[in-house]
């Protein structure tokens, strides 16, 4: 008798994904807004989209960013560290070397992979033209963290769940096929 093989969305270890104070993956937006004590936090909502973000900028590293918690039907999906377009090209070089000291060995990217992920909060937002020097990380978590700059002048770091990126974790029109 065969055993089905899992998909890596049935393997992934999300709980060993911990991000600042204790976050983690599938949490809702209380849940974070809970462990994220002293930040003002501001709340939106479209849909089955749920965004929660600072007022103010976080430090992160030796910069400062906007930092974003991006939550679908109240799980948290996807994170994300916006800086200020002020920083030099030094800042971002020195963030990719802090990111390898964390998650180890990284992968030239594809502009398309952020476009696809964050089309789906912000339609249109986001074209692959408008991003660049991307690089992604995938420890054993199965979280995907993408370095990337926008515009030329600006970068952001994404956290995407293993829920985010997985094959089969998007719901698809299908009428026609």
């Amino acid at each position: 008798q065969s055993t089905p093989t899992p998909s890596p969305s049935q393997t992934a270890d999300r709980s060993s994904f911990q991000f600042r104070g204790g976050v983690g993956w599938r949490m809702n937006p209380e849940e974070v807004k809970a462990r994220e004590t002293g930040l003002q936090m501001e709340e939106r909502s479209q849909g089955e989209w749920t965004v929660v973000y600072s007022v103010n900028r976080v430090e992160v590293s030796r910069f400062f960013a906007d930092l974003v918690y991006i939550f679908r039907n109240q799980q948290l999906n996807m994170i994300l560290y916006a800086f200020d377009p002020a920083e030099s090209a030094s800042s971002y070089f020195y963030l990719t070397e802090a990111i390898g000291k964390v998650y180890g060995e990284r992968k030239q990217g594809e502009p398309l992979e952020v476009v696809s992920l964050m089309d789906r909060v912000y339609p249109g937002m986001y074209t692959s033209g408008s991003l660049s020097d991307v690089w992604v990380w995938q420890p054993e978590s199965g979280t995907r963290i993408y370095l990337y700059r926008q515009a030329g002048s600006s970068f952001s770091i994404l956290y995407a769940s293993p829920d985010s990126w997985l094959t089969g974790s998007q719901d698809y029109v299908t009428t026609g096929l």
